[in-house]
């Protein structure tokens, strides 16, 4: 009788931890499998940073190129409107430079304004180098 007792009480503990064995076994596999998730979230994450960082590069050395390629396009239209300029101007200036006012003996009303006008050209021409328009050979 006692044996018959504790062959029961040994079959339901049995079948107790046998179950709980079961339960705690789907637990660790939720948890290894989260565990995995994570890793791969973690690694993915890292790796679309990456990206990001990359992407951030190339969107930053785009703006630097098209930046240069804006400014030379800026100065080189800047220096054919300069060169344009002198090539209108300049032989009135110049003109005037070498023999003054038309009118001998009088002051007339516009060579203070040539003067300027004189003056404000040849700051100009100091803009452009010495070498524009000329085609190296």
């Amino acid at each position: 009788m006692i044996q018959t007792v504790l062959l029961v009480i040994l079959s339901v503990l049995s079948t107790a931890f046998a179950f709980l064995f079961y339960i705690q076994r789907k637990k660790n596999i939720q948890i290894i499998a989260q565990t995995v998730e994570f890793f791969m979230l973690q690694e993915s994450q890292k790796e679309q940073m990456k990206t990001d960082k990359e992407k951030a590069n190339e969107d930053f050395l785009k703006f630097v190129s098209d930046s240069r390629d804006w400014a030379y396009q800026y100065i080189e239209e800047v220096q054919s409107g300069l060169k344009l300029f002198i090539d209108e101007v300049g032989p009135q200036v110049e003109y005037y430079d070498k023999y003054g006012s038309a009118v001998d003996g009088m002051i007339a009303p516009h060579d203070f304004a040539l003067k300027k006008i004189s003056g404000a050209y040849k700051e100009l021409k100091k803009l452009l180098p010495n070498d524009y328009g000329r085609i190296d050979t």
